[in-house]
């Protein structure tokens, strides 16, 4: 085989994948135009959802469900952020260096869970004691299915994405530095503290990269927010996202003329929005590596 045939060969793949996203993209805007003509800027000003058998009595608006989605995906990595830079630091600094391996498959092994099992125990766990946490701070008639209790079950739920992270690009610091650090007779957590510092890139990159996972979420979401359509400003009430929305809507859509049109279009604004965050946090991630190794 010569190479320009295993140039062909290799570059296919590649081709495919991007045409697949390609097409995705069309297909979505393809399905929205029936939305964006009877609604037009209206669907983003709107502040219900409305399907009705008379399609003028129709209305959509995808903001409450927008703002969910962001308001969940930043509760979820502050939250994880904690954890995950917490977790980083008693593995590279505390935890004996001989048992690490074992953490850390642990780490990989969470990280491929099922996300619905995330939701269940977040059903069962979480949402019990937000409840009693929202009492206690005088709320009355709740249920614990709120936009906190969505963040902290996505916040576990990309901990230990984002912890892997972290703790591939603090272990890749050269160890002259780490050398150079103990000379001054630091200890170590301030050897962590200044660790950290040197690759806050990398660790605002796996948050973004978190922030465009937890955006898209559906099932454990779905099980935890409480599915309420409303602007979510109080993030110990009910609300909804767009994943949420279209989970709980889809399958009747088709009975009335827009409404899958509607959610079509909400799935390309997640789309661009989840793509966005994750493009963003793939970039800060290759320059946090290259400041590590002196390359910049």
């Amino acid at each position: 085989m010569n190479r320009d045939m295993l140039r062909i060969m290799l570059s296919i793949p590649g081709v495919l994948l991007l045409s697949i996203d390609i097409l995705l993209i069309l297909v979505l805007f393809k399905e929205s135009i029936p939305v964006l003509t009877y609604e037009g800027l209206r669907i983003f000003t709107e502040f219900q959802w409305n399907a009705a058998e008379d399609p003028a009595k129709e209305v959509y608006g995808i903001i409450p469900p927008l703002v969910g989605s962001l308001y969940v995906a930043i509760l979820a990595i502050m939250f994880a952020a904690f954890f995950s830079i917490s977790l980083t630091i008693f593995i590279q600094e505390i935890f004996p260096y001989r048992a690490r391996f074992a953490i850390e498959e642990l780490i990989n092994v969470a990280s491929t869970f099922p996300t619905v099992l995330y939701g269940l125990w977040g059903l069962t766990l979480i949402v019990p004691l937000v409840r009693q946490l929202a009492v206690k701070l005088g709320y009355v008639n709740v249920t614990g299915a709120s936009i906190v209790t969505a963040g902290l079950v996505l916040s576990i739920m990309i901990a230990p994405y984002s912890t892997a992270i972290i703790k591939s690009v603090y272990a890749s610091v050269p160890l002259s530095y780490i050398e150079a650090i103990a000379s001054l007779g630091a200890t170590k957590i301030e050897r962590a503290i200044i660790v950290l510092k040197m690759i806050f890139p990398a660790i605002v990159s796996s948050l973004l990269l978190g922030f465009g996972r937890a955006v898209g979420e559906t099932t454990a979401v779905t099980l935890v927010i409480g599915n309420a359509y409303r602007l979510p400003l109080d993030p110990f009430l009910p609300a909804s996202t767009v994943t949420s929305l279209i989970a709980n809507n889809f399958g009747m859509a088709t009975y009335y003329k827009y409404e899958y049109s509607a959610l079509m279009f909400a799935a390309l604004v997640l789309l661009i929005t989840s793509a966005f965050f994750s493009y963003i946090g793939l970039r800060l991630a290759n320059r946090s590596v290259r400041i590590v190794r002196g390359e910049q």
